[in-house]
């Protein structure tokens, strides 16, 4: 093969939801920020939005593996990861945070799958194999894309296996033509409120826009409990913690813009600080405040997205990976090969029983005292974070009555 003829690469990211760990976390949490921010201002971009950040994350630090030069040192600054020599560092943190994610809960669960079909005409490099499967937990499977039904069936019963059959039929024959490699990150995550809403206490509610115009009504569940809660004076906003099942490791949390704030500058004004910063004050306000209850008004959504995010990384700061003249993953295939497309679907439901998500600084009482209430009657953005790790899994905006 002409080893000069670029080759595209086709990525998918399919999404239903210790020291070392952490400092790998603020990594993929800026990013998550970064990524939502940018999605949040494309021209087309849907005004509820759904994305999983580490997904992509994962899949790109994966790629990284096999980029030299340029493209390299493009993707490990917007992915904010270490080039080599310090590779095996980041590598063993990798695998740290992968544990933490993996530890199971009662009444919540979390799947994260990572697979490379690479067609059978050539081999990936060892290097790039071993790397993969050892460091990342990432399957190889050699696949005959020259038969693109059998090829992207056997793909889509990977999608739907991962994603408990929440996402099937995910590509088309077409979709794998001319393809020599096809990357799969899959995440599923399910989780049941520790405090569920009562459905009888469901209620219509007006929903309103960052000025206070009326754009709807929405059924807004409602409950009276405590739960960790605290203004974010850094970022203009307030912020609420609902935890998922008993061990207290996965929550959801929803940021509110102050009155005169908005998502987009809220947004802004997060990539300045680490996430971490907003778990630590959270955490604060649980052991402050423990046994004072809030009353919380949060919408029943559900939010799907389908979106292609190379127009958005490439603003980023990572054009070359995705520019078939300018692409070097040398150390990944024997040939020059490009990122055609890299997309996700995405969703999460929200409801008074829990989440199900699917997709291939100290607080004081002047902090917690206004407001009394938690009224998510307007644009919020939301996580679902792990907390052990303090890393974002998941995350979005709700900007219009879903």
């Amino acid at each position: 093969m002409d080893l000069k003829r670029k080759l595209p690469i086709f990525i998918w990211a399919t999404v239903i939801f210790c020291i070392k760990a952490q400092s790998i976390s603020d990594s993929s949490n800026a990013f998550a920020i970064d990524l939502l921010a940018a999605t949040s201002k494309e021209p087309r971009s849907p005004r509820n939005l759904a994305l999983s950040p580490y997904t992509v994350w994962t899949l790109l630090s994966i790629i990284d593996e096999g980029a030299k030069d340029k493209t390299a040192k493009q993707m490990e600054s917007v992915l904010r990861i270490p080039s080599f020599p310090d590779k095996a560092m980041f590598r063993n943190s990798f695998k740290n945070l992968s544990a933490l994610l993996s530890e199971k809960d009662d009444g919540v669960n979390l799947d994260i799958y990572n697979a490379i079909f690479t067609t059978k005409a050539q081999e990936l490099k060892t290097d790039f194999r071993d790397i993969a499967h050892k460091d990342y937990g990432v399957k190889i499977e050699p696949t005959d894309f020259s038969d693109t039904r059998t090829a992207s069936d056997r793909i889509n019963k990977y999608v739907a296996s991962a994603t408990k059959n929440r996402i099937r039929n995910f590509i088309r024959p077409d979709d794998v033509f001319d393809a020599e490699i096809f990357i799969v990150s899959a995440m599923y995550f399910k989780g049941t409120w520790m405090k569920p809403f009562n459905r009888s206490e469901t209620r219509r509610d007006t929903f309103y826009d960052e000025k206070q115009n009326k754009l709807g009504e929405v059924d807004m569940m409602s409950q009276m409990g405590f739960f960790p809660y605290s203004r974010l004076e850094w970022i203009r906003g307030y912020a609420i913690e609902l935890p998922y099942g008993k061990g207290d490791k996965m929550s959801m949390i929803v940021i509110l813009p102050y009155k005169d704030q908005t998502l987009a500058n809220m947004l802004n004004l997060m990539a300045e600080h680490p996430f971490s910063r907003i778990i630590d004050r959270l955490n604060k306000a649980k052991e402050d405040f423990e046994g004072e209850d809030v009353k919380v008004y949060l919408p029943r959504f559900t939010v799907k997205s389908d979106l292609t995010l190379n127009t958005v990384l490439e603003k980023m700061g990572m054009p070359d990976v995705f520019d078939a003249s300018q692409a070097n993953l040398l150390g990944m295939f024997p040939h020059y090969l490009y990122i055609s497309r890299l997309l996700q679907r995405a969703e999460i439901q929200v409801n008074e029983e829990g989440t199900v998500a699917t997709a291939a600084s100290g607080a004081s009482a002047v902090n917690k005292a206004p407001p009394p209430k938690f009224v998510a009657n307007k644009p919020f953005l939301y996580f679902i974070v792990n907390k052990p790790a303090k890393s974002i899994v998941f995350a979005g905006k709700v900007s219009v009555p879903p």
